[in-house]
């Protein structure tokens, strides 16, 4: 049997499971009993467990913080895992298509999560099938693992693995990224900047959706005695750029609103930080107001519209995965706070404080508080090691791309989740890197490659 050309015959399966799961808005929300990351994760988490059940697998919910999916049966020790997650990231604004519909216009599905991160491991999930159906007998277990939680703090996989003590699998990976295999995961460290204000403020400023998401827009609500400060300022700071700013007066205020384009915070060249940027522009005006002054003059002096760390003295690189990455993701300042929150994605041979105390020495010039919201280790499996170098062949065959080699990425996948883990796909090269933006797309022709790169990878592995 040829089971690249067998698991075909799924691919319109995997187009309405897609679908099915996309429509099921699961992003965070606050817990509810039973529900730890809310309504949407624990629906959208049940519904990709009762799809595994209906495909013939044996099934485990673990608390609605993640659950797995069984096929085989080797020992938990030699086993084989697959990690992937059911949340993702608010929609944010702009989309063509609704973001929870998975509408199909021309070939092209649009959703939230057709690419993050339910489309590539519910493609895993019927390559799987595939095999099973297949008759193909498999040497080891396999294991799909299904968090709840992964795009905001991956309180999923503590639970799973650490409370729980759940077995770690003898080798995973996880269709989380591109392909073709990736080695090396940047360091993620997100700082939570905090001051406190003694009096109510007269103006605020919000911005972003997620640390790890560049913002596409931010308001700020200032009071009319900056109105001719602003407005004098507006056509200067616009001029030549593509992201613009406005100013309209309303409700006896002034509201500016910063437009930018949205990307994954591990890429932030690929984005327009709408939140830097409007301080860039509150940077040209003369503000009366201190406490909204420090933290301009803070945004300007460390951070502007740069995402290399360098201002901050953070400009690490190195020469398995290149050079940090920095993203201010998300910012309210209003009433008696400021909270802005940075996502940098360091490289694997440095350290989380050589990071992080460089960002206390430059907050604290302020008075801003600087403290760990999360963090995440780098991730480093050896370019020559059985896994990565069976993936890459499957890889190489399947799509004739003879010349690609293992890459480092700045994003965090749940291969750091266990030990001799690597992400695999499944962005493919011709594939646009939309996650985290607006109107997010799968193209359904690339199922045929996925599905038999994910039949092989599984088969290549286990058998």
């Amino acid at each position: 049997m040829n089971l690249q050309d067998f698991v075909l015959n799924y691919k319109e399966d995997v187009i309405k499971s897609i679908q099915e799961s996309v429509r099921i808005k699961s992003v965070q929300e606050a817990p509810l009993e039973g529900k730890p990351f809310g309504e949407g994760p624990a629906k959208a988490l049940e519904n990709m467990l009762a799809l595994g059940k209906s495909l013939g697998f044996e099934v485990k919910n673990f608390d609605n913080y993640a659950g797995h999916i069984d096929f085989g049966t080797g020992s938990d020790e030699e086993m084989i895992g697959i990690l992937g997650h059911v949340d993702v990231v608010p929609e944010g604004t702009g989309w063509d298509y609704p973001p929870y519909e998975a509408k199909i216009v021309d070939g092209v599905m649009y959703g939230r999560g057709v690419l993050d991160d339910k489309g590539p491991t519910i493609t895993a999930l019927y390559a799987l099938k595939a095999i099973k159906d297949s008759g193909l007998k498999l040497s080891r277990k396999v294991r799909v693992i299904v968090g709840a939680n992964e795009e905001t703090g991956w309180g999923c996989m503590n639970h799973y693995f650490g409370e729980l003590k759940m077995p770690e699998p003898a080798m995973s990976f996880t269709p989380d990224s591109s392909f073709p295999v990736t080695f090396a995961e940047k360091g993620i460290l997100q700082t939570l900047l905090t001051k406190k204000y003694d009096k109510e403020l007269d103006f605020s400023i919000s911005g972003g959706v997620a640390f790890n998401s560049v913002p596409d827009s931010t308001v700020g609500i200032f009071p009319l005695s900056m109105k001719e400060e602003i407005f004098n300022n507006l056509d200067k700071y616009n001029e030549g750029k593509e992201y613009k700013i406005t100013a309209t007066e309303k409700d006896g205020k002034i509201e500016v609103v910063s437009l930018g384009k949205a990307s994954h915070g591990a890429r932030p060249s690929n984005g327009y930080n709408a939140i830097a940027a409007l301080f860039t522009f509150l940077n040209m005006l003369k503000i009366e107001n201190e406490e909204l002054k420090n933290v301009v003059e803070f945004f300007n002096e460390y951070i502007k519209m740069e995402f290399d760390g360098k201002l901050l003295g953070i400009n690490f690189q190195d020469e398995p995965s290149g050079v940090l990455t920095l993203t201010v993701g998300k910012m309210e300042f209003s009433g008696t706070e400021l909270m802005f929150g940075f996502d940098v994605r360091y490289p694997v041979t440095f350290k989380q404080d050589q990071v992080f105390n460089e960002i206390v020495k430059r907050a604290e010039t302020k008075g801003i508080t600087a403290t760990v919201n999360s963090a995440k280790n780098p991730l480093y499996v050896p370019k020559d090691s059985f896994l990565v170098t069976t993936l890459m062949n499957i890889y190489k065959d399947v799509t004739g791309d003879v010349d690609a080699k293992p890459v480092a990425i700045g994003g965090g996948t749940y291969a750091r989740a266990v030990s001799n883990a690597v992400a695999f796909g499944a962005l493919l090269k011709d594939q646009e890197d939309n996650m985290h933006q607006k109107n997010e797309y799968l193209e359904l022709s690339k199922l045929d490659t996925w599905l038999k790169i994910y039949v092989q990878a599984i088969y290549d592995l286990a058998k």
